[in-house]
């Protein structure tokens, strides 16, 4: 890991960056300032997951595997516990038994090989089982596994319990993610710098952006220079303007070999916007000030 200066001069460096130990597949923050990952060795068909701070972006734990090499990944993030999954076959995407690890050491703390991950919320982790002719709820205590109750008759109230659990995830949301550029998306103002920024370049697909506040934040891809008709790669830019001044206050090549653009390759966590450079470097680039 390295850390950064916040400025040189009006251009934004990133405040600290993470270096995992393969591609990283997916990020989930907790609520308490951790940020969880998950990666991908795809040459040794290996999940392996890490922790680091949200704010400092020191890691808390890495490299952590499982008994299950590579048919593993992050189901939820809730309290102080990462929730996982396996899968009922290789070859069938359904999420399958429940891993649950410590979020502050990665430790396995228990599992369940029985059941399926629904929801959590609070103290609580609801799961299920399918049986012959119907589904069965179960209640289980988050921090041991323990089975406090079942549903057997009905999954009614789960149901309901599962909607609120939705609806206050939704309300403690902080994050701002990509949109597709699109005829009047953007104000007249945003769109020069739009234009000024693709001007005599070679774009393929779409353009994202997330306006927010002083800042417009936008991410495209041109062809690579390594790029052949045969095989087409592609790069993937991203620029953060200052609109007030119409500054260009950072700019990177997040990929340089992508075989096809992938939505939602930024998005904004305040104070920081967070990206992917080259599959495994985890960024955090300040926009604000706490």
């Amino acid at each position: 890991m390295k850390l950064f200066s916040l400025f040189q001069s009006h251009q934004r460096t990133p405040e600290w960056t993470y270096t995992a130990h393969g591609a990283i597949w997916r990020l989930m923050f907790s609520a308490t300032g951790k940020i969880v990952g998950e990666c991908r060795h795809h040459d040794q068909k290996l999940a392996s997951f890490f922790c680091v701070d949200e704010q400092t972006g020191m890691p808390y734990w890495e490299d952590v595997k499982l008994a299950e090499p590579w048919w593993v990944g992050i189901e939820a993030v809730h309290n102080d516990v990462v929730i996982l999954h396996e899968f009922s076959k290789p070859d069938l995407p359904e999420h399958k038994r429940i891993r649950v690890v410590d979020i502050a050491t990665g430790i396995l703390r228990w599992r369940n090989d029985e059941l399926t991950f629904w929801f959590a919320h609070r103290d609580t982790l609801y799961a299920y089982r399918d049986m012959f002719e119907k589904r069965v709820g179960y209640a289980l205590a988050l921090q041991t596994g323990a089975i406090q109750q079942s549903y057997e008759d009905t999954l009614e109230e789960l149901g309901s319990l599962r909607k609120l659990a939705l609806l206050e995830e939704q309300d403690a949301g902080e994050f701002l993610f990509p949109e597709i550029v699109q005829d009047g998306s953007l104000s007249p103002s945003h769109q020069a710098l739009l234009t000024k920024e693709i001007k005599g370049k070679s774009i393929i697909g779409n353009i994202e952006f997330i306006q927010e506040q002083e800042y417009l934040l936008m991410n495209y891809y041109t062809p690579a220079s390594r790029s052949t008709p045969d095989a087409p790669l592609l790069e993937n830019h991203f620029s953060v303007f200052e609109t007030e001044r119409g500054n260009e206050v950072f700019s990177d090549v997040l990929s340089r070999d992508s075989k096809s653009p992938v939505p939602d390759a930024f998005f904004i966590k305040r104070p920081f916007s967070y990206f992917v450079k080259d599959q495994k470097i985890l960024t955090a680039l300040r926009l604000w000030k706490l």
